[in-house]
Formats: structure tokens, C-alpha cells, sequence
């Protein structure tokens, strides 16, 4: 039975998203997507008829997979179309937490760093959630003093294990499609006094550029040659001026793939 959410309560609306109490739990609030699709901190915004139906479905079996391998997350069900039942709040951290196994995006313009280039170890890093300042990045030299000294840095440790740890278990399982997991950003927040990954990951979430033939070499320090960035299967193709219809295609694709996360 589809679920009126006119006759419920809005919490909150993001760009992509809207919360709904859930008068049946206090403990839960629903998540519903939206068709909206943005860039460039909300700057560039289009709607694609049905994104959220397939963002649904990408999340879903995201959370779901990583619920298997015992990661703390807000996800408990998706009990209808474009709608997923989460854990209510307590505390939202407003950080996006970044991981990064290939250089790509942005990196490359602020790092200085060469496209393509491998990190082994992968490194994370911490952005201030605030489009007019365009998310800036908090120092990772300052980050590791939170950590060793202040308190609440164990907060910052969490996630920063954490957010490597999802993108070891993603990156295996992109892996089974010829696909390597490049980079992602994630969202806690804290439920029942405990670290917890919240919001969507979608195609929004992450760059993911297909192998650029079989058995590729992956254990160098440049792999740019080893995968094809033209196939990427992410939203850089809504940043970098392509067709809603071409987003879409993407997008579905992502989510025939992630489908597929049930049976690793």
C-alpha cells in the first residue's frame, strides 16, 4: 500500500531529497527522492523525469550491501518506490567525508596533482558542508591534531576508518563489473551516541571510470592508461555539459550494476 505523504509531516527538503516524519515511529523519518539533479553547489539544477526511482534503487542495494558487512548505517528498509525508511538523528555532521583512490575532479586543479594518479593507501579528507563557501576542505594536518588531542576526535577517527573501509568493500565490488571505484564523498551523522553513515549514495556520490580492457594493471603509480575516464559512469557527465538523456543512461546503468551487489 503506497504511503500518503501529504498527510504527513515535512521535516526537511535538500536538493534531492525530502524527510517525512513517520507517525508510526518516532525513531524513524522517511526519506524520499527527488527527480532534481544539481552541480557546482546547487549553481547548475535540472530535473530528470524518473532520477528518482533509479537513485532509489542504486541506494538500496548500496545500503543494504553494506549493512551485510556489518557497517553502522541510518538505512533499515525501502518499504516503496523512490522511499527509504532510515533512523532519525541525532546529531548531523555537516562534513563531507571524501575518499579517494584515483586522482580525478577537483584534486587536480587545488592538489596539483596528475589525473590518474593511484593512492596506496587511499586518502580521505574532510569538507565543510557549505555551498557559498563551495565546501571547503578542512587541513589534514589540523585533522590529525582533533584526533590526538581535542575532544570529540575520535568522532573524526570513526569516520575516517570507516570511510576507507566502505570504499575497500565498494571498489571489491565494482570490481566484479570491470569497474574501478575512483573516488566517493559520504555523510554521518551520530544515531544512539554512535558514528553512522546517513544520506544517499547514488551516482551523485562517486566517480566510477570502467577498465579500459581485461586484466588491467592497477598496481602502479599512474593508471590512467588502465581505465577509460570517456565510459565513466558517474554524475561528471551532468558537470561536464552532457544530455539529461545521456545522465539517465548512466545513472540507469549504475543502478543494473549495484543490482548485482546482492549476490557478492
Amino acid at each position: 500500500m503506497a504511503i500518503d505523504f501529504n498527510s504527513l509531516e515535512k521535516l526537511a527538503e535538500g536538493k534531492t531529497k525530502i524527510i517525512y516524519k513517520n507517525p508510526e515511529d518516532e525513531k524513524t523519518v522517511y526519506m524520499v527522492f527527488k527527480d532534481d539533479i544539481t552541480a557546482g553547489d546547487g549553481v547548475k539544477h535540472d530535473v530528470i523525469e524518473g532520477k528518482a526511482a533509479i537513485d532509489w534503487k542504486t541506494n538500496r542495494d548500496i545500503f543494504e550491501f553494506l549493512n551485510r558487512k556489518g557497517v553502522r548505517t541510518h538505512y533499515i528498509d525501502s518499504p516503496d518506490e523512490k522511499v527509504c525508511l532510515v533512523k532519525k538523528l541525532d546529531f548531523k555532521i555537516n562534513l563531507e567525508v571524501v575518499t579517494r583512490r584515483v586522482a580525478a575532479g577537483s584534486i587536480l586543479k587545488w592538489g596539483n596533482a596528475e589525473e590518474g594518479t593511484r593512492y596506496d593507501p587511499l586518502i580521505t579528507q574532510f569538507h565543510y558542508k557549505d555551498d557559498p563557501l563551495h565546501d571547503p576542505m578542512l587541513d589534514d594536518a589540523y585533522v590529525d591534531y582533533i584526533i590526538r588531542v581535542k575532544r570529540g576526535g575520535e568522532i573524526y577517527a570513526e569516520m575516517r576508518k570507516t570511510n576507507a573501509q566502505i570504499f575497500l568493500y565498494l571498489e571489491e565490488a565494482f570490481a566484479h563489473y570491470d569497474i574501478q571505484l575512483v573516488d566517493f564523498k559520504l555523510e554521518y551523522g551520530i544515531i544512539e551516541n554512535k558514528v553512522t553513515v546517513i544520506d544517499e549514495i547514488t551516482g551523485g556520490s562517486f566517480r566510477l571510470w570502467p577498465y579500459a580492457h581485461k586484466n588491467p594493471n592497477l598496481n602502479q603509480p599512474n593508471i590512467l592508461k588502465e581505465l577509460d575516464p570517456e565510459g565513466r559512469l558517474d554524475k561528471d557527465t551532468y558537470r561536464m555539459g552532457g544530455s539529461l538523456e545521456k545522465v539517465q543512461e548512466k545513472f540507469e546503468q549504475i543502478a543494473r550494476i549495484t543490482e548485482g551487489f546482492k549476490n557478492l
